[in-house]
């Protein structure tokens, strides 16, 4: 059947209607935009579709519409790995299966945890097994930056990164476990929370954790985490320990914390994409994310300070100073990476 002009022009019309969502985008969705876009209900004048009055819209109305940082919704933003639900528990399953078969092999083969020396036990005891406390946290953060976010494309990025966080949690209180049960006079899931609330090399990372979970502001809170604490955390508590447990033959859980930094490089990569698209969106919001990293950033510097001397307790010859230098180094890269190093 061979349609008059007419009715391909109609036809041709309503096809281009099926995209119209998007603006001018200039060329078909792909498929992580079609289960992405528009997926952000919360945005608008009456954000919840309820009395003005009501706690939830002048939530938002204030923390995130009101605040310094103007986007909008920020739809010019992509996550650099254009993960999808279908994406991220594929790639989660990988991971997952890999640190399965690590633990079936670490454990029943090899039996590595009896081997372990008194000096990696204290090691985890000390900078691993707490970390599921900062791990809760960031994860908390994390929900509270996807809740606010001015676009789905950045709250599914927020979001993978709670899921991230609860993953890293699981697997850290796994391992306190089986060291529990390979050792149960050394108070392995037991003596976490006094270590987390009472070990002076611990108090700046837990002060950074509890006063983020009071940084109601959208960008104070994405800043904090994002920008300043996740990565400086990450850096120490999973690159440096890694380093650390394999100095002291502790394999296993040098792979585990390995296999867990894999997500925050991801965290890093879509930060640093957001970061640019705040800029692009609206030029003044380079100075706020400035003025809020200058906010910020005394946490991250003495995390990096309390951390690596905490992990250089039990470095074999691994000063302080080198471990601090490392991170500070990693994560100078990084900010410059978001357009926010001291030079740009």
């Amino acid at each position: 059947m061979t349609l008059n002009p007419q009715a391909s022009a109609t036809l041709r019309s309503r096809r281009a209607k099926t995209w119209s969502s998007f603006g001018a985008l200039g060329r078909k969705p792909n498929d992580y935009e079609v289960v992405t876009h528009g997926m952000n209900h919360t945005v608008g004048a009456m954000p919840l579709e309820m009395g003005p009055e009501v706690h939830g819209n002048r939530w938002l109305l204030k923390h995130r519409d009101g605040i310094a940082l103007k986007a909008g919704q920020l739809d010019a933003f992509r996550d650099p790995d254009r993960m999808t639900y279908r994406k991220y528990t594929q790639v989660m399953d990988e991971q997952e299966i890999y640190i399965d078969g690590l633990l079936q092999h670490y454990g029943e083969v090899q039996h590595s945890d009896r081997d372990l020396s008194p000096a990696v036990l204290d090691l985890l005891a000390d900078a691993m097994t707490p970390t599921r406390y900062l791990g809760h946290g960031l994860q908390m953060i994390s929900a509270y930056v996807q809740q606010l976010a001015h676009s789905s494309y950045l709250a599914n990025c927020a979001a993978f990164q709670t899921a991230d966080q609860l993953r890293r949690v699981q697997r850290v209180a796994y391992r306190t476990r089986q060291l529990a049960e390979a050792y149960p006079d050394r108070g392995f899931g037991l003596v976490e929370r006094r270590r987390w609330e009472g070990d002076a090399d611990w108090q700046p990372t837990r002060e950074a954790i509890e006063r983020l979970l009071l940084a109601f502001d959208w960008d104070q809170a994405f800043v904090g985490l994002n920008l300043v604490v996740k990565p400086v955390a990450d850096e120490l508590f999973l690159k440096a320990f890694a380093d650390l447990a394999r100095e002291h033959g502790d394999e296993l859980d040098a792979l585990i914390a390995e296999n867990l930094y894999l997500d925050a490089q991801r965290s890093r990569r879509w930060t640093v994409d957001a970061c640019k698209a705040l800029v692009e969106a609206n030029g003044a919001n380079a100075g706020v994310l400035r003025e809020r990293l200058a906010q910020w950033r005394p946490h991250g510097e003495k995390i990096i300070a309390s951390a690596s001397h905490l992990l250089a307790r039990y470095a074999l010859a691994t000063k302080p100073a080198v471990i601090a230098d490392r991170a500070s180094t990693v994560w100078a890269a990084f900010l410059a990476d978001a357009g926010l190093g001291a030079g740009a």
